[in-house]
């Protein structure tokens, strides 16, 4: 009887609402949800739900809704074109409104920017502009070069059916099939915000290789006096391969009036460029060497050894798939202009192998060296060079001991990750409730929060592995607060971040919930983990790398074409790190007149500030702050 009658007072006051407002109402249909509804009256979901507290609970045929009222700002016209609009039906693509209306499906994200933020929904109103007449084109297209097959091209795409395994994310099953976030969304238009575990989805039957952003037109272009095809490949931003393909007589030499081919300067088909790019004053020839332990001491030459030898050690794999980065670099080197001598050598995981290498290789005449990858290892090395100051590049660890002044950490120290984190928060002024989970093994942690948050409130764990949800209610209180809580869970324990964060989410519906950590141990990757829950707390923590989820198509169509996959964290580690060694080297001359300055590179997922620390050693400051945003999605913040 009190439920009718609370129904009846939410209906009723609505009703008046209705009436002294005049809201619209809307009578639901079968098909309809809240956010196609809002979609289509051009309010928001959380606005009818203020006005229909029962919707949140689900909404059914018959039922009336109460909208409010939306003053619409006429459009402005836009000169010369004509819009159409578009209500977007169940299992409508992008790619099948652009077939159906011949039009771009750039030029539709243009006038429908809420698509690129939203992505595409069911009961969206696009503006769709009405294409122009066909114009006869003076130059050759070069549309038809590495078309995608159907992602965004002209036929269609071959699909197959593929299920979700547990913790992958949008991101990952998007770069696993070669194609992008948004085209794997527009491929399942119906999944919702998540991609739940078990869930059959449709992706590309074959990995696709994403189109480079190519220009529509060619242009005649007269070469001047002094250019040069370095120059020329700088000027219009594609690789002197891509110039020399385009006009194979230049092949004997670009000689001035000449006229050739070439792209519109609107796009570009060359990887991210930096700073450095336009700095390089030192083109000499440098001598650079690659010491990983590859381990493959006394192989033969049969393929089937090292195969074996791959499955059986996570360690080799690392390293190929980091060294395989290394050769993307170089090529990327030679486009540039760049002359690079390598020496590769196999460290065998043995300091005594390494002191052996010095005097065999003569590497204290070498410019620059990458690697070892163990500690001790490159702690030996650095201590061998540092009379001769040859810069030495730890690629994967940040936990050096002894620090040299030619040993680059190339990565962030865990405090200066933990430091990232606190100064991040430190940094919201606004009043905050602070809370402070920690297990036994993170009591260090706990403290040097509670310096910079000291009235912070701290939860302890019971028997260090859960949290009771009596004692979280006593902090965060049982009802809804405008206070937000931003709660600091430092833990390796599998049980109790997998109690914690499936306890906070349950509460982040009512309370104002936002988790960091200024450690994201292995466990937060655990499936008993929940990724779903990680997103409904906006979890932040700091990170040496960022999650790239438009990864450079260039880059990516270039490491397909040389190794056949997909490149993982390390390829493209390795990738960044002996790029900005190879320009750090070409823009001094001594590398390191670099450090200490505000200098900052950033490549594909890594980025690079160095600064002498005052034990005399070199470290990167350069970090990222990655949080789970809505929809599984991974935001860098800072």
């Amino acid at each position: 009887m009190k439920k009718s009658f609370l129904f009846f007072l939410v209906l009723f006051t609505a009703q008046i609402a209705v009436a002294q407002f005049n809201f619209k109402q809307h009578k639901i249909v079968a098909g309809d949800d809240v956010y196609s509804i809002a979609k289509e009256y051009g309010t928001t979901p959380q606005a009818i739900y203020k006005l229909n507290p029962t919707a949140e609970k689900g909404i059914q045929p018959g039922q009336i809704l109460v909208i409010p009222k939306v003053i619409e700002v006429p459009e402005l016209p836009v000169a010369g074109i004509e819009f159409k609009k578009c209500k977007v039906k169940k299992r409508q693509t992008l790619y099948s409104i652009a077939k159906k209306y011949d039009v771009s499906i750039d030029d539709i994200k243009k006038y429908n920017q809420f698509v690129v933020t939203d992505g595409l929904k069911k009961g969206d109103i696009l503006k769709i502009p009405l294409p122009a007449p066909k114009v006869k084109k003076v130059f050759k297209s070069l549309n038809d070069t590495r078309k995608p097959s159907g992602v965004e091209g002209d036929k269609a795409l071959e699909t197959q059916i593929y299920t979700v395994k547990p913790k992958e994310t949008r991101y990952g099953i998007a770069r696993k099939f070669g194609i992008t976030v948004s085209e794997l969304e527009n491929m399942n238009p119906n999944l919702g915000v998540d991609f739940p575990v078990g869930a059959a989805i449709l992706v590309p039957k074959k990995v696709v290789i994403p189109s480079v952003k190519r220009p529509s037109e060619l242009m005649l272009y007269r070469v001047p006096a002094q250019q040069t095809l370095y120059s020329l490949s700088k000027e219009f931003g594609i690789s002197t391969d891509s110039i020399v393909k385009l006009n194979p007589e230049i092949a004997e030499g670009l000689k001035a009036d000449m006229v050739i081919q070439m792209p519109g300067k609107e796009s570009s088909a060359v990887l991210t460029k930096t700073d450095l790019v336009d700095n390089l004053i030192n083109l000499s020839k440098k001598k650079i060497a690659i010491l990983l332990p590859f381990d493959v001491s006394g192989f033969s030459s049969e393929p089937s050894q090292y195969e074996t030898h791959l499955k059986k050690s996570k360690v080799s794999r690392l390293v190929v798939d980091f060294y395989s980065g290394t050769l993307l670099a170089l090529d990327r080197a030679k486009e540039l202009g760049v002359n690079v001598e390598v020496t590769v050598a196999d460290t065998q995981k043995s300091k005594e192998i390494v002191a052996k290498l010095v005097v065999e290789k003569n590497l204290n005449s070498f410019d620059a060296i990458v690697g070892p990858l163990y500690n001790k290892n490159v702690e030996k090395l650095a201590g061998l060079l540092q009379n001769s100051k040859v810069p030495v590049f730890s690629p994967i660890s940040n936990k050096v001991v002894t620090q040299y002044p030619n040993l680059y950490q190339t990565l962030p120290s865990s405090q200066d990750l933990q430091n990232k984190i606190i100064n991040f928060v430190k940094n919201d002024t606004l009043p905050k409730n602070i809370v402070i989970i920690a297990d036994k093994k993170h009591q260090s942690s706990k403290a040097l929060i509670l310096k910079s948050f000291p009235k912070a409130k701290v939860l302890s764990p019971e028997d260090d592995n859960f949290i009771v949800e009596e004692d979280l209610l006593k902090i965060i209180g049982e009802e809804e607060s405008i206070l937000p809580n931003y709660i600091f869970l430092e833990s390796s324990s599998l049980l109790l971040v997998s109690n914690v964060t499936s306890l906070l989410s349950a509460r982040a519906k009512t309370h104002k919930i936002t988790l960091f950590t200024t450690d994201k141990t292995a466990v937060y990757d655990n499936e008993s983990v929940s990724n779903t829950s990680l997103s409904n707390l906006n979890f932040h923590y700091p990170s040496t790398n960022k999650v790239e989820e438009n990864i450079n198509t260039s880059f990516l169509i270039a490491y397909k074409d040389k190794f056949g996959n997909e490149p993982n964290s390390y390829a493209i580690r390795g990738y960044d790190l002996m790029y900005d060694v190879i320009l750090r080297l070409c823009a001094s001359e001594n590398i390191g007149d670099l450090n200490n300055l505000d200098l900052e590179t950033e490549y594909i997922e890594n980025k690079f500030q160095y600064k002498k620390t005052q034990k005399g050693g070199i470290v990167n400051k350069a970090s990222y702050i990655v949080k789970y945003s809505e929809g599984l999605r991974f935001e860098v913040v800072e």
